[in-house]
């Protein structure tokens, strides 16, 4: 009866972390943390693009994204915080790209006087490596 009891209760142990993981990584999805500002516009298997825009003074929650590509729709000024404890300022520049082989969680705010609108790719499979034949086409 002891054992009953010590394996039911490591298995509510095991079932609430779980829900407590499962919970965490939820709220850090920029859609749920921040749906007034990230507007999902397409998602399929392999990728999900965000829009993104706000306005200065405005701070993002806590949140995180797998490998990512960013299309700059405006000029902005960011402050970026990574895992909210080293903050970092970017200007952003209308047309510019910025790309990420690795996830981020971070903090963000629009500490300049323009409102920031960007576009954000997010990967859900690590995008493949291009063929040699397609690499070899595309320098020519």
């Amino acid at each position: 009866m002891k054992k009953l009891s010590h394996s039911i209760l490591q298995a509510f142990v095991l079932v609430a972390a779980l829900i407590c993981l499962t919970q965490t990584a939820r709220a850090q999805d920029p859609v749920k943390v921040d749906p007034r500002h990230y507007k999902v516009i397409m998602e399929n298997d392999s990728v999900r693009i965000l829009e993104f825009k706000d306005a200065p003074g405005h701070k993002v929650p806590k949140h995180s994204h797998p490998p990512y590509f960013v299309y700059v729709l405006s000029d902005a000024k960011r402050l970026f915080t990574d895992e909210c404890v080293t903050p970092k300022t970017v200007i952003l520049k209308t047309g510019e790209t910025i790309d990420s082989k690795v996830g981020v969680t971070h903090c963000e705010e629009n500490v300049g006087y323009t409102n920031t609108h960007v576009l954000v790719v997010e990967f859900k499979t690590a995008p493949k490596k291009m063929a040699r034949s397609q690499r070899n086409r595309r320098n020519h």
